[in-house]
């Protein structure tokens, strides 16, 4: 967290307090610094504005002061005004119908906020005209940014380009088909000023709303999640999310390949809210998100928080070692009570394909967690970005 300091005449404070502060200027990254004499004039403290230090006694005083309040000195550095920046991510993959609805009812639900935004579309490798329509948008609001990725690089690492490149104090990801309502934000937001870092928008379904076979599976699959690993992932939240810049900076300085974001937020271990909303329909176009991209992102999700596959390995060795040992006796005995004739191909062939497919099942669980040693191991990035409008430092 940053923290308060200084030498000589310089005084550092963290940057996102909410509130102005005389000769200080706003940045997105990195700490504001003030050039003042240990004299200067200031305003005087209020509960949003850091006072300006005058001199070492006071400092000391004002110090005790602001840690004896509710949440001490941290919840002072992090205050949450109306003046913070709101940012919202979302990753279009061939979405070109989606694009001026997405833009125009999350402009109006942030500005309801009363806070200033800005919208950051990261364009997943799309084939149609979404690129275009993206910078269609942009020439009519300076607030909607983009990145576009030279290739599909998948639905997680567009979140984590959103993640990495937004300036925002706070930054909400959503899918941009608008089954995630723009109309929710303000709720994720008064959450957020109300002291959580996470935010998490949790579906409920709506009455008569018949489940399909994805989301009947996706759910067994969490609970099968939260069974083997010791990070809690939520099943009807997706990735439709508020998190602090807290959050985000602790996000971003996760390293890994193998990104799986609906578990690697609660694993942070920042404070999480929950508001509730109905998932809505398309707005328009056809689902991307394959049964194969599906299988992909569950088999990321419990290969890379849980090493129960591994130790199911040792347990079914044993499970088949001790079979075959109580198999090894009754044949013996009962080839010597006379139960049995010679021969036995069928019992041998059955003995064979059952540990031969065992042993090939506990091989593949293993090659898993090797190949993404592997895959770590080569360092190569999550996405390359081949264009960006708007956003510093792409």
């Amino acid at each position: 967290m940053p923290g308060l300091g200084g030498s000589g005449n310089t005084l550092t404070i963290a940057p996102r307090i909410g509130a102005k502060i005389q000769g200080a200027s706003r940045r997105p990254h990195g700490p504001a610094t003030i050039q003042s004499s240990p004299f200067a004039s200031y305003e005087e403290p209020t509960d949003q504005v850091l006072p300006t230090l005058l001199r070492p006694e006071g400092c000391r005083r004002e110090k005790e002061r602001l840690e004896a309040r509710p949440g001490g000195l941290d919840a002072v550095l992090h205050e949450r005004s109306d003046e913070c920046v709101i940012s919202v991510v979302a990753p279009f993959l061939n979405e070109e119908g989606c694009i001026r609805e997405f833009v125009t009812r999350v402009r109006r639900a942030v500005q309801s906020s009363g806070h200033r935004y800005e919208i950051l579309l990261v364009d997943d490798g799309s084939s149609d005209a979404t690129p275009q329509r993206i910078v269609a948008e942009r020439a009519l609001d300076p607030q909607v940014k983009s990145l576009r990725f030279s290739r599909c690089f998948g639905h997680q690492a567009a979140i984590c380009a959103g993640l990495r490149y937004a300036t925002g104090d706070c930054v909400i990801t959503m899918d941009g088909d608008l089954q995630h309502p723009p109309e929710v934000l303000p709720d994720l937001i008064r959450e957020w000023k109300d002291g959580a870092d996470v935010v998490n928008a949790v579906r409920r379904d709506a009455p008569g709303r018949r489940l399909s076979w994805s989301e009947r599976a996706g759910r067994r699959f969490y609970g099968i999640m939260n069974s083997v690993s010791n990070t809690p992932v939520l099943a009807t939240s997706g990735d439709f999310r508020l998190l602090d810049r807290r959050a985000v900076d602790a996000f971003n300085g996760l390293e890994e390949h193998f990104v799986f974001i609906r578990g690697l937020v609660p694993w942070l271990g920042f404070e999480e809210r929950r508001v509730v909303y109905e998932i809505a329909d398309r707005f328009a176009g056809e689902r991307s998100y394959s049964l194969a991209s599906m299988l992909r992102l569950a088999m990321d999700g419990i290969f890379s928080f849980s090493i129960v596959p591994l130790r199911l390995i040792t347990l079914l060795g044993l499970v088949t070692t001790a079979f075959g040992v109580l198999y090894g006796i009754f044949s013996i005995t009962a080839f010597f009570l006379g139960a049995v004739e010679d021969g036995g191909w069928t019992s041998l062939a059955v003995l064979i394909l059952v540990f031969g497919g065992v042993q090939l099942l506990s091989i593949g669980i293993a090659s898993e967690y090797i190949g993404r040693i592997y895959e770590e191991a080569k360092h190569r990035p999550r996405y390359i970005i081949s264009s960006a409008e708007g956003v510093d430092g792409a």
